[in-house]
């Protein structure tokens, strides 16, 4: 029988290419069962929830094998053979056991002890002919040069590591030692460099006989699964183990390393700060609250284009009809300056339409355009033209958009070319020009792709083109920019998506900034809808690794940052409704409302 042996190299080549390439194959990480018979269904809970190695203590009295600790603690109704060889032998007959190890642990004298399991397991045929079922012998244990005189079935927890060298490995299928002989960590936090030295000495030490290894005595957290997952454990202890597996399986997909850092753009700040904006570009990342601007900014090794700006806010995101908003009634607060509720674009409660920053500014002459990932019938752009209650009223959200006085837009939707055809003439990026009539960049046939799916830096360099367009022309502006996909990855909980459409995202900031650096007339302003996934940043190095948890798939009603920049930033800080967006560029720009 051979074992899978995992030193940390391999774990952390593996994640680095997770941030590069697809997402790869999950890393097996195995699970014990300590203590198995004190859960509240032996057996089947550890097994069902995919733990690879049970352990059970047995007692011997009275020549019955019970399921105890102590002879104190006996259930006369639970015994090795109803409990777990009975059941074991069940899936063997009707073909559907998988490979598992039951750790045996004797709490009473070795050798009687053992004699008696043997017998109770060679009662079970399919079990002792059975390569799927390993069982190990733990606790009381005969001397190592016993092992050989036992049945092939039985194999050995050897607990020694002083005579390693000179140990016939053919019985023993395991290595065991007490995890607080070398360490008090308590599973939070993280250990000593000491201890963890210590640690990670004695895994490899056992792991280079070949036979796998695991520490009892743990601690018992999702930060020690984590960690001893790191550190290449061949089987991790836990009284918890359906939570802890699927913790783990989840752990390769909920880790990011960056390849490599993106260099951000660091604004100049040699704007008026007392002068009033003429143009104003407000940036909206669909999901992106402050843990997943956190989460971007440590893979990419401290620094955002983003986090360079001094104007702060804090906003919150709460509908009309709920403390946890929808794209749709959040974009509609700050389109319009009006709460709605969910599910609601451009329109009030009751349905009313509401005058959009979009409709108030084209009505002065200002050039308007958008740029969004997502389509442009998405609900947070089209909050900013359309009317209707509901977000998925998608005739309706076409209808305005073509009656609409957007001077541009830039979104994905080609399938949408034809139905916007009547007032938008369809172009692309590199022949986007001048705007001497309404112009449409399309990119994807619904959305634009993900980064990870090839859309490049079409968003950032959509900017920088629309930027310079809008630079040249004699009108002031209002520039809506949303990062779309960073609201993807946390509906789906992949922390890969969060981080690489965030640095896309800022990479769009940058040159927001750049430009409104080069123009002096220009208020940036870096928001978020709402949060999307409870996202909480559970760990992670200076390496550029993040490791996230998440605490739905859903939005939450936590508030969002708000940075600003250029003239009239002062007036964005502090803790303020999504509403006051609107009021606030309104007030900045000196439009009547």
């Amino acid at each position: 029988m051979s074992y899978m042996i995992t030193p940390y190299s391999w774990w952390l080549a593996g994640l680095m290419l997770l941030s590069a390439t697809p997402l790869l194959a999950q890393p097996e990480y195995r699970v014990h069962s300590h203590n198995d018979y004190l859960q509240e269904v032996p057996f089947w809970l550890a097994y069902s929830g995919g733990a690879a190695s049970i352990e059970v203590d047995l007692v011997l009295q009275n020549d019955t094998l019970y399921v105890a600790h102590a002879p104190q603690e006996i259930d006369p109704t639970v015994t090795f053979s109803n409990t777990y060889l009975e059941e074991l032998a069940r899936l063997a007959e009707r073909g559907q056991l998988r490979p598992v190890r039951l750790l045996i642990d004797l709490k009473t004298e070795a050798y009687a002890t053992l004699d008696r399991v043997v017998t109770a397991i060679t009662k079970y045929p399919r079990l002792t002919r059975n390569d799927r079922v390993t069982f190990i012998i733990s606790g009381n244990r005969p001397p190592p040069e016993d092992y050989p005189n036992y049945p092939d079935f039985i194999s050995f927890d050897h607990q020694n590591l002083d005579d390693l060298d000179r140990l016939d490995f053919t019985k023993v299928a395991m290595i065991s030692q007490s995890f607080r002989r070398y360490s008090v960590w308590n599973g939070y936090g993280r250990m000593t460099a000491r201890d963890q030295v210590r640690v990670d000495s004695v895994i490899r030490r056992a792991q280079s006989t070949g036979v796998p290894f695991r520490f009892w005595a743990t601690p018992d957290t999702r930060t020690a699964w984590a960690s001893f997952a790191r550190l290449g454990l061949d089987y991790i202890n836990t009284d918890r183990p359906t939570a802890a597996r699927a913790f783990l399986d989840q752990l390769h997909r909920n880790t990011y390393v960056a390849d490599r850092p993106v260099t951000p753009y660091v604004p100049r700040y040699e704007f008026d700060a007392s002068a009033s904006p003429r143009n104003v570009i407000l940036m909206i990342g669909d999901g992106n609250g402050l843990a997943q601007i956190s989460a971007a900014r440590m893979a990419n090794g401290g620094q955002l284009s983003l986090t360079s700006i001094n104007h702060i806010g804090l906003v919150s995101t709460a509908a009309a009809d709920d403390p946890v908003t929808d794209s749709a009634a959040a974009g509609t607060a700050m389109a319009t300056g009006v709460k709605t509720n969910n599910r609601a674009i451009g329109v009030d409660t009751a349905g009313q339409p509401l005058r959009s920053i979009v409709e108030l500014l084209g009505a002065h002459d200002y050039r308007t355009g958008i740029i969004t990932t997502d389509g442009i019938a998405g609900a947070t752009p089209a909050a900013f033209y359309a009317h209707t209650p509901e977000r998925d009223d998608s005739g309706k959200i076409l209808e305005d958009l073509v009656r609409s006085n957007l001077s541009f837009f830039i979104s994905g939707g080609q399938s949408l070319e034809k139905a916007v055809a009547t007032h938008f003439t369809t172009t692309t990026l590199d022949r986007f020009e001048i705007l001497d009539r309404p112009l449409a960049v399309l990119n994807g046939t619904d959305k634009m792709p993900a980064v990870a799916h090839g859309r490049g830096a079409f968003l950032p360099e959509s900017v920088a083109k629309a930027l310079s367009v809008l630079g040249k022309d004699e009108r002031p502006f209002f520039l809506l920019i949303e990062g779309a996909q960073i609201d993807n990855g946390g509906h789906a909980n992949d922390i890969s998506t969060i981080i690489t459409e965030v640095l896309d995202f800022d990479r769009a900031v940058g040159e927001a900034l750049r430009f409104a650096d080069a123009d002096g007339e220009t208020l940036v302003i870096i928001t978020a809808d709402h949060e999307t996934g409870g996202l909480g940043i559970a760990g992670g190095s200076t390496a550029g690794e993040v490791r996230a948890d998440f605490l739905s798939a859903d939005h939450s009603g936590t508030m969002v940052p708000l940075f600003a920049y250029g003239p009239g930033a002062r007036n964005f800080t502090g803790v303020f409704e999504n509403t006051e967006i609107f009021h606030r560029i309104v007030t900045a720009l000196g439009i009547p409302k």
